[in-house]
């Protein structure tokens, strides 16, 4: 399955030392947002995906068109400001084993995550895709229990959008959290 990702790039380094990177509990953004993920990692073992008790790492639906959709999500969740910020991030293309991938609605899991935060209770998830989401760029996100070496078909910067997004609350959780942890 083709897809791309936005990544630290100490991410790559890891890829060509070790061949692989799983995710970390340690560079989850926020705390509170590990009962979402741990729900993620829930519907991934459902599927048959082991992530081995990690957190998933996330991709994108679709190749690395190297247009203005990849730039914006981008920016959308990582909120980058400045040209040292961009420098710490690459865009990866990935062709991905079928069977290593769970795909989902990024706007139910906006909705899942606001419930998950801000909810009176414990929500449950709508892992359905309406046929309309995969036809636009950024709305199927793709979950992996790792990113194996082989699977990197390019890796380039990650660069600014012509224009500046407008970032809406949910779209504001930032990945910015991430890029700091791993560079301590």
């Amino acid at each position: 399955m083709r897809l791309w990702t936005v990544q630290h790039r100490v991410v790559v380094e890891k890829l060509e030392q070790a061949g692989e990177v799983v995710g970390d509990w340690t560079t989850v953004m926020s705390r509170s947002y590990v009962p979402a993920y741990r729900e993620m990692v829930a519907e991934m073992a459902r599927r048959g995906i082991d992530c081995a008790g990690r957190p998933p790492l996330w991709a994108w639906l679709g190749p690395d068109t190297r247009d203005e959709r990849v730039a914006v999500t981008a920016e959308l969740l990582l909120c980058p400001e400045g040209p040292e910020e961009y420098a710490r991030y690459v865009v990866l293309d990935l062709e991905v084993p079928d069977e290593f991938v769970v795909l989902s609605s990024y706007g139910r899991w906006n909705d899942f995550m606001e419930a998950t935060l801000f909810g009176p209770s414990s929500p449950s998830m709508d892992w359905t895709i309406e046929r309309s989401e995969f036809a636009d760029a950024g709305r199927v996100q793709a979950c992996l229990p790792r990113l194996a070496e082989p699977w990197v078909l390019g890796v380039r910067p990650l660069e600014p959008s012509l224009d500046e997004p407008e970032t809406t609350l949910v779209e504001s959780f930032a990945r910015k959290d991430v890029a700091d942890a791993y560079d301590d």
